[in-house]
């Protein structure tokens, strides 16, 4: 009975033992199940990989790209990824397969990197932009074109007359893939007003000008050019005009971008004089806001259509149209041949960048001829540099303005009004933003917004830094550090301090 009771319980102990284990044979025909997953999940170049790196670097994304940034002189055509993907997937780099460890070739301007599901039913493309560069600036640009969706940047960072750093990002032209580059083209926006004060301040260590002249009525350099002309506008002067302290747009729409004004009803630009003629009309005399009233070197009032005014007034003065005393008389000395004025899309230069708006409106609607002073200007960050160095009072490049006429742009207008943006409002000079609050300490600077369009660069830090950042299109979102232009400032201020060494 024993005996049996004990075979009876040793059954029941393997019965248990196989439920609670399960058989450890599968059925004969299955096989595991293969993966679907097809993910990049890392793009790196690691220093031990590749010796000639002056260290290792992971890619970022950037508007559906991934951007990787590496040592300048290294061979692109010879670099070994770690590539990082889902389980068991395979790899192609432009249509060949991958074998880890494998030297690649990323010279080109744009890779296919291609990723196959384990279980083949899957595939996952990516694009791959490699360039030379620094990756902890490059990748702070990326990040900002991703944040706010812009396709192209270019930027340059100068200590003293030494570029430090110069270099394009993602496409000047969607679509075909033009890499941008640090010699694209660029629409300036209203750092188009410097350039304009260039030529205003050639004229007048010329002679030709005081900034003091009267700009309207029997005694104006634009003397007959206009009619209903009051005292009010006999009162401006150049000096008003370049300080932004005529009044003229005071109370007004932005005439320069309000559609009544500078398009007949049938939608074609008005000629700049017929611009100027009906501002002129809508401020007969001066504003008064109650605190002020602005007439000539008041207060400060930003005004796009000011800078028209002052580009006439070059044209007048010089006998020249505007694009070419500024070329001949201002952009040559300097070496610079490469600096325009721009134009609609169909006139679009071979270097010059397309333009990409993001409020619905058409990013070439800008009449930049008319506007030439005030935002036409087409330019390089690599040229903004050299333009600089001529401008920045230091005798390692011969300046082509002297000291007394770099002071007169560089030193606060003295406003004569009342209130924040009179007698106490110390950040403009003439044609220059200066004392910014909290970046670019002694600089003078100035930013751009048009439509596809936002700009920023700032000359002769206290540190002696200078630099330029160039969007080819303008966002309206933000994020945690503001705006487009936020971030903007933020960014080549950093830089700058960055390269300061």
């Amino acid at each position: 009975m024993k005996k049996i009771l004990f075979k009876l319980l040793a059954i029941s102990a393997v019965l248990f033992t196989m439920a609670a284990c399960g058989d450890p044979t599968p059925e004969v025909g299955t096989e595991p199940e293969k993966s679907d997953k097809a993910s990049l999940i890392k793009l790196s170049f690691l220093k031990d990989n590749n010796p000639a790196l002056s260290g290792s670097s992971t890619g970022v994304t950037a508007n559906g790209y991934y951007c990787i940034s590496v040592t300048e002189g290294v061979d692109r055509s010879r670099l070994v990824p770690d590539i990082q993907v889902s389980d068991g997937a395979a790899v192609f780099i432009d249509g060949k397969p991958f074998t880890p460890g494998t030297a690649c070739d990323f010279s080109g301007n744009v890779q296919t990197l291609k990723v196959v599901s384990e279980s083949g039913t899957r595939s996952a493309e990516y694009k791959i932009l490699v360039k030379y560069g620094i990756p902890y600036i490059d990748n702070q640009v990326y990040q900002f074109m991703n944040d706010f969706n812009v396709p192209g940047v270019s930027i340059s960072i100068m200590k003293g007359t030494e570029i430090k750093y110069s270099s394009g990002f993602g496409f000047a032209q969607l679509g075909a893939e033009v890499r941008a580059t640090p010699d694209h083209l660029f629409r300036m926006a209203s750092i188009s007003k410097q350039f304009c004060t260039m030529c205003i301040m050639t004229l007048k260590e010329q002679g030709r000008l005081n900034l003091d002249d009267q700009v309207f009525g029997e005694n104006g350099i634009l003397k007959g050019l206009y009619h209903n002309i009051t005292s009010y506008h006999e009162g401006i002067t150049v000096r008003h005009l370049l300080s932004h302290s005529s009044g003229i747009c005071k109370g007004l729409d932005d005439p320069a971008f309000t559609n009544s004004y500078r398009f007949y009803s049938n939608g074609t630009p008005v000629p700049s004089d017929t611009l100027i003629q009906r501002t002129l009309n809508a401020r007969q005399n001066p504003y008064n806001d109650g605190t002020n009233v602005w007439t000539g070197g008041t207060a400060y009032n930003y005004s796009n259509v000011g800078f028209v005014i002052l580009h006439r007034i070059v044209e007048v003065v010089s006998g020249k149209d505007y694009e070419s005393f500024l070329k001949e008389d201002v952009l040559e000395k300097m070496g610079i041949t490469d600096t325009h004025i721009g134009g609609y899309k169909e006139e679009r230069r071979a270097n010059e960048c397309i333009y990409y708006s993001q409020d619905g409106g058409d990013g070439y609607r800008n009449p930049l001829r008319e506007l030439a002073g005030a935002a036409g200007i087409i330019t390089s960050t690599n040229q903004m540099m050299r333009i600089l160095t001529y401008m920045d009072g230091d005798d390692m490049v011969p300046d082509i303005f002297s000291y007394e006429t770099l002071q007169e742009m560089y030193t606060p207008f003295q406003y004569s009004g009342a209130g924040s943006y009179g007698s106490a409002y110390k950040r403009y000079g003439l044609g220059w933003r200066l004392n910014h609050s909290s970046l670019f300490e002694g600089a003078h600077y100035h930013g751009g917004n048009l439509a596809g369009t936002a700009t920023i660069w700032a000359g002769n830090t206290n540190e002696n830094m200078s630099g330029a950042f160039v969007c080819n299109s303008r966002a309206y979102n933000s994020n945690a550090n503001g705006d487009i232009d936020d971030n903007m400032y933020v960014l080549l201020n950093s830089f700058m301090k960055y390269f300061n060494n």
